[in-house]
């Protein structure tokens, strides 16, 4: 049965373990994105600034994020998905870049396994216009196959995300925007690793800034799509609000009356999860419970 989740970010670590998960299960949310980039922020890497998080020891971490997985279970919450930091890569800095991939990216792939989260998002490498794109998808397949080991290790998934890109000002497709794209990553990743070890992440709010559909984008992946990222925006900026916020009328904005029938159609079955942590904080403190309840009720309607 689909159940409906939100994201951790600007609750947790924030509010405290217990009076996070205790707001986000009063909310109704049987399930969560656990926001594991919160840790290490991604202004804060793209801008060379690596914080001590990571840096301790594995059984530190594991001890740590024990009593995040207890909490989730006292309050009947599962995580659905873990949001790894984030980016990957980062062009000009190689130091940044080899300890993200060989420090913080293990790290988190067995703290996931630890939580018995089933899905990893990772964004993948966007190098397009460095590199070119045949540059950029032969680097993404390398990196993502070497994770193969780990994840059947930790009995964890691996989601690569629809991304975009900004260049010379204007917003433009980024990594796997494209379904046709995101399809070639997964099957081909999938049977390098002779198991489902991998699947798709769609995010709405950024097929509305590279101006596709995200119907479309579900009916194209079909059984490939694993978990969702769920928020509308202006079709200007990735504002993560929360749906049928920017029109007069339902239909406008995002057609998620067909989003949903699409869902239906491939047979999706796993959490309707929002991310919307920037919704929530744009109200005042106060009434952010009721913010969570009402985003909660649009998943529970579709």
């Amino acid at each position: 049965m689909i159940k409906v989740g939100v994201q951790t970010k600007g609750i947790l670590p924030e509010m405290g373990l217990e009076e996070g998960v205790a707001l986000i299960a009063s909310a109704g949310f049987e399930r969560v994105d656990f926001n594991l980039d919160t840790f290490l922020k991604n202004s804060d890497v793209y801008a060379g600034k690596i914080n001590s998080f990571f840096d301790a020891d594995l059984d530190d971490l594991l001890k740590y994020f024990g009593e995040y997985k207890d909490t989730f279970e006292k309050y009947g919450i599962k995580p659905s998905q873990m949001h790894a930091p984030y980016p990957i890569l980062v062009p000009t800095r190689p130091d940044i870049t080899e300890y993200m991939q060989s420090v913080v990216i293990p790290k988190s792939i067995a703290i996931a396994g630890m939580m018995e989260i089933p899905w990893v998002v990772m964004h993948p490498f966007k190098l397009q216009y460095l590199y070119g794109s045949e540059t950029e998808r032969a680097m993404n397949l390398e990196f993502f196959r070497s994770l193969i080991p780990m994840l059947k290790e930790h009995h964890a998934g691996v989601c690569v995300e629809n991304l975009y890109q900004s260049v010379g000002g204007r917003i433009t497709e980024g990594t796997c925007a494209d379904p046709a794209e995101a399809i070639w990553y997964v099957d081909t990743l999938n049977q390098l690793a002779g198991e489902e070890l991998f699947g798709c992440c769609l995010d709405t709010g950024h097929m509305e800034l590279v101006h596709r559909t995200p119907a479309d984008y579900v009916r194209k992946v079909g059984n490939r799509l694993k978990i969702l990222h769920m928020h509308e925006n202006d079709a200007i900026g990735d504002l993560h609000q929360m749906p049928y916020t920017f029109g007069k009328k339902p239909e406008d904005g995002v057609d998620w009356q067909d989003f949903s029938k699409a869902l239906d159609e491939v047979g999706f079955d796993g959490t309707l999860s929002f991310e919307t942590f920037p919704c929530m904080n744009s109200f005042p403190r106060g009434v952010r419970g009721e913010v969570l309840r009402t985003i909660c009720e649009i998943g529970r309607n579709m």
